[in-house]
């Protein structure tokens, strides 16, 4: 049998967006008119408008202010698989979900760390340096068949 070189870890430890933080900023600031333009009653339109809110402070929290507990700091791809390390300080071990997404320019990174705790890292071309990117494409693109 062939003996295949082993890998060298790969660190992925993405910086502030952005590019997120655009499109965050503008998916849930247009939700706010639609949502007041809705034929609802005030208590409907004001429900709805607190879960934008959520939604808006949530999406901020876990991708864009990567300090809150369940965010995703880094991410490293070892021989024996992924270590995240969370916003806590944490370090978990998780498996890559096949739900992921490798994009020309989006990689959104679903995690699975154990039955009932998932973790995600959405990536964009501002968030990482362009080799950093580059290596982590092709290791998630040679890595797709055991997905």
């Amino acid at each position: 049998m062939a003996q295949h070189r082993r890998r060298p870890p790969l660190l992925v430890r993405p910086r502030p967006s952005l590019l997120l933080a655009t499109y965050v900023a503008l998916a849930h600031g247009l939700c706010i008119p639609l949502t007041l333009a809705l034929p609802l009653g005030w208590p409907w339109r004001l429900l709805l408008l607190l879960l934008v809110g959520f939604s808006a402070a949530w999406a901020v929290l876990t991708h864009l202010w990567l300090r809150a507990p369940w965010a995703v700091r880094e991410a490293l791809l070892g021989d024996d698989g992924w270590q995240l390390t969370l916003g806590s300080g944490a370090r978990v071990a998780a498996r890559l979900g096949s739900s992921s997404f490798v994009g020309p320019r989006l990689l959104v990174l679903n995690f699975r760390g154990s039955v009932w705790r998932r973790y995600y890292l959405v990536v964009m071309p501002d968030g990482l340096d362009p080799e950093a990117r580059r290596r982590l494409r092709a290791r998630l693109r040679l890595e797709a068949g055991t997905l």
